[in-house]
């Protein structure tokens, strides 16, 4: 009844001027580099010129997770 993954619009993030004219590779490369949380492009997964979706994966040990979220909730003070 589940997946073990979710897409996020990433839309309000690509407004922000740091972000301007990034694709969601180049969003989802800087997550990795700054968060050190990997995420994949949602345009991967769509033939329409789709760039405002990024793809995470959760089906990961509770550890791994709890990491991921600390890490996540930094996020507001990077941006």
């Amino acid at each position: 009844h589940g997946t073990y993954f979710v897409l996020i619009d990433i839309s309000e993030f690509l407004e922000l001027p740091q972000f301007r004219g990034f694709t969601d590779l180049e969003f989802c490369e800087w997550m990795i580099r700054t968060i050190g949380v990997a995420a994949v492009p949602g345009s991967s997964f769509f033939r329409e010129p789709v760039n405002h979706l990024i793809r995470l994966h959760f089906a990961r040990s509770e550890e791994t997770l709890n990491e991921a979220l600390e890490r996540l909730a930094k996020l507001p003070k990077l941006v």
